[in-house]
C-alpha cells in the first residue's frame, strides 16, 4: 500500500477535502443557504416540540396534533358566533333544519357503530348542524370540535336526501379525522419551509419572499386536497354505513361544478381541493372498496 499520498514529509497527516469539511465550507461561503438551513431546523424542532403524536381512532392513522380534544371543542364554539354572522345567520325554515339534524343524527349513528365494532372508544365531539341563511353563496363547512354548517344556496339545490347526507358525511369527515389540529400542527412547519426557500432565493429585490409565499401556499393546499379526498373517503363510509345511498356523492360533485361553471378556477396543484373529475374518480374507488365491508378501516 502506497503510504506516501496520506501522509506529508513530516510524517503528518495531510488534510483532506472530506464531506463534512466541504459541506461546512459550502454553507459558510454561501450565508443564505445556511441561514436557510437554520430556520428549518428551528421550524422542525418547534413542530416536534410543540405537538404530539396519537393515533386517530376512525382513521387508524398516527398524527401529529397540537390541540386536545377540549381545545378543539373550544375553538370551535367559540368560532360559531363568527360564521353565523358571517353566512347571514342561521336559516328560519324549520324545514331545513329538521331535515339536516335528522341526517347528522343518522351519521353520527353509523359512526358510533363503525367505532363500536373496531373496539374502540371515539372522544365526543359536541356536533351541532346548522343551516345558514345565505342564499347566494354554495357552501359547506366544518369547525373543530363538532359544528358543521351548510348554506341555503347549497342545500336548495342538492337533489336528494341522500346528496344532503354525503355532504353532511363529507364535514363529519374533517372533524373525525382531526383536519384543523393537524393543519394548525403543521403551520410552524410550513412557515418554516416558506421562510428557508426565501431565504435562500433572496436576491435583495424580494423574488426569494415571492418564491417562498410560493411554496409555501403549494404545500399549504396539498394538505388541503388531501384532506378533502379522506373527507370524501370517510363521508361514503358514513353514508354506506348509515344506509344512503353513495353515489348520491357524485351528484354532489355535479352541483359544485355546474356553480363553477361560470367562474375562473386556480389550477389544481394551487387549488385547496381537487377538481371534480378527480373526486369523482375517488369516490368511486371508495365506493367499491366499502361496498364490501362498510364498517372496514380503508387500506
Amino acid at each position: 500500500m502506497d503510504f506516501e499520498s496520506h501522509y506529508d514529509r513530516g510524517n503528518r497527516r495531510a488534510p483532506r477535502n472530506g464531506i463534512g469539511g466541504g459541506l461546512l465550507r459550502l454553507l459558510f461561503s454561501h450565508p443564505r443557504i445556511l441561514g436557510a438551513l437554520v430556520l428549518m431546523v428551528i421550524g422542525v424542532f418547534t413542530y416536534y416540540s410543540r405537538t404530539e403524536e396519537k393515533v386517530n381512532p376512525f382513521t387508524g392513522e398516527e398524527v401529529r396534533v397540537i390541540l386536545t380534544p377540549e381545545q378543539e371543542k373550544a375553538l370551535g364554539l367559540q368560532s360559531v358566533p363568527q360564521m353565523m354572522q358571517q353566512f347571514g345567520g342561521e336559516s328560519r325554515d324549520p324545514a331545513a333544519k329538521a331535515l339536516v339534524n335528522r341526517i347528522g343524527a343518522k351519521l353520527l349513528a353509523a359512526k358510533d357503530e363503525i367505532i363500536r365494532r373496531r373496539g374502540l372508544d371515539d372522544f365526543d365531539y359536541d356536533y351541532q348542524f346548522r343551516v345558514l341563511q345565505d342564499r347566494q353563496t354554495i357552501n359547506a363547512f366544518a369547525l373543530p370540535g363538532g359544528p358543521v354548517f351548510i348554506t341555503e344556496a347549497l342545500l336548495t339545490k342538492l337533489p336528494s336526501e341522500d346528496a344532503v347526507a354525503g355532504v353532511i358525511g363529507h364535514e363529519i369527515g374533517h372533524v373525525l379525522a382531526w383536519h384543523s389540529n393537524k393543519q394548525m400542527a403543521k403551520n410552524s412547519l410550513l412557515q418554516a419551509a416558506a421562510s428557508a426557500v426565501a431565504t435562500a432565493a433572496s436576491d435583495g429585490r424580494g423574488s426569494g419572499q415571492a418564491i417562498g409565499q410560493l411554496v409555501g401556499q403549494v404545500l399549504q393546499t396539498k394538505y388541503g386536497r388531501e384532506d378533502e379526498t379522506e373527507s370524501d373517503r370517510i363521508g361514503v363510509q358514513l353514508m354506506m354505513a348509515a344506509g344512503y345511498r353513495p353515489e348520491a356523492l357524485l351528484d354532489v360533485m355535479d352541483v359544485l361544478e355546474k356553480a363553477k361553471s361560470e367562474g375562473a378556477r386556480p389550477p389544481e396543484w394551487l387549488s385547496s381541493h381537487p377538481t371534480e373529475a378527480s373526486r369523482r374518480e375517488n369516490i368511486r374507488k371508495f365506493i367499491s372498496f366499502f361496498r364490501n365491508d362498510p364498517y372496514g378501516v380503508w387500506k
